[in-house]
């Protein structure tokens, strides 16, 4: 159990902080002194988006993943239809969400652009390094067996995913705020949202694996990915106190958490056996693929659930 609680505070080591108050001094009170301060506070809480960044620093660090799945399934010739639609999905998400993070969007709660010029010069870092893979998915999108394509996803999504990893968690740093979000709804937020992401990255190292890559490093990644996965899920389901982890909020959230573990429970021993065996039935590949993004998708929806609710 001990070790459960190590994986997950590994995991979850985020920037957060407290709040940097000393950055800003309290003004002098007028004559109406009581009416001032009932303005400040009511300027200090407004809530601009901040679970909504968050949220949205978190679907790209997804996207890494997804688009790296879905190239790999694509140019396996695995479900062409279900790869095709993921690697289009996180292609136009991508560029949505960094364009929200970067300028703001309210359709997405993001209410005014990103401000603080760190987090700026960051998120354009990411759309730089997000080009050369943004076109790589656009020429797999067309000529499904393109090595140079493939080849270059390959190579760039886990140094991206380091990219937007790094970014959740200072988007978390800088946006946790008790007047609008507590430090342990911004943890929740990360590993649920972490959840959607590893639902990809356990998708991409199966189809490694029996697609001929049986190298130790992809097999270590998968079995560490899965143990995380299933151990998060739990964690959120009954609460983990030892990691500052409170149980599921509302019946909604738990019920829908018991139903992504209830499904990953009956498909985990089919990854067990690909882990023993390094093959898997083609029927199967396709499976497993359309399994990962089903819990993909739920969890997405589970992650939006909890950002509502943190504006309790």
């Amino acid at each position: 159990m001990k070790h459960h609680h190590l994986l997950i505070a590994a995991a979850c080591a985020t920037g957060i902080t407290a709040p940097a108050f000393a950055e800003t001094s309290a003004a002098p009170l007028g004559l109406d002194g009581e009416a001032e301060l009932i303005d400040a506070a009511a300027t200090f809480a407004e809530d601009t988006g901040s679970a909504e960044r968050i949220e949205s620093a978190e679907m790209l660090r997804t996207y890494t993943q997804e688009v790296a799945a879905a190239a790999c399934f694509l140019y396996n010739d695995i479900d062409q239809t279900l790869s095709s639609k993921l690697m289009t999905e996180a292609r136009a998400g991508f560029d949505k969400h960094i364009d929200a993070l970067l300028n703001g969007n309210e359709e997405l709660g993001i209410i005014g652009g990103e401000e603080r010029r760190k987090t700026i010069v960051q998120l354009e870092d990411i759309r730089t390094a997000w080009g050369p893979i943004a076109t790589a998915t656009d020429t797999l999108l067309s000529k499904h067996d393109d090595d140079a394509a493939v080849s270059v996803i390959k190579s760039g999504n886990m140094p991206l995913f380091e990219m937007t990893n790094k970014l959740v968690s200072e988007m978390e740093g800088q946006y946790s705020d008790p007047a609008v979000l507590m430090q342990s709804d911004v943890l929740t937020l990360e590993i649920v949202g972490r959840q959607a992401t590893m639902t990809q990255m356990i998708a991409k190292n199966a189809c490694k694996i029996f697609s001929g890559n049986q190298s130790e490093d992809v097999r270590a990644e998968l079995k560490q990915s899965m143990e995380l996965y299933e151990v998060s899920l739990n964690a959120l389901i009954n609460g983990m106190p030892e990691v500052g982890i409170a149980p599921a909020p509302t019946e909604e959230i738990e019920t829908a958490l018991n139903g992504v573990l209830s499904d990953w429970q009956k498909m985990r021993p089919t990854f067990d056996t690909l882990l023993e065996t390094g093959a898997m039935e083609r029927d199967t590949q396709v499976e497993i693929f359309q399994h990962m993004a089903s819990e993909m998708y739920e969890l997405e929806d589970i992650t939006h659930k909890y950002t509502i609710f943190s504006k309790h």
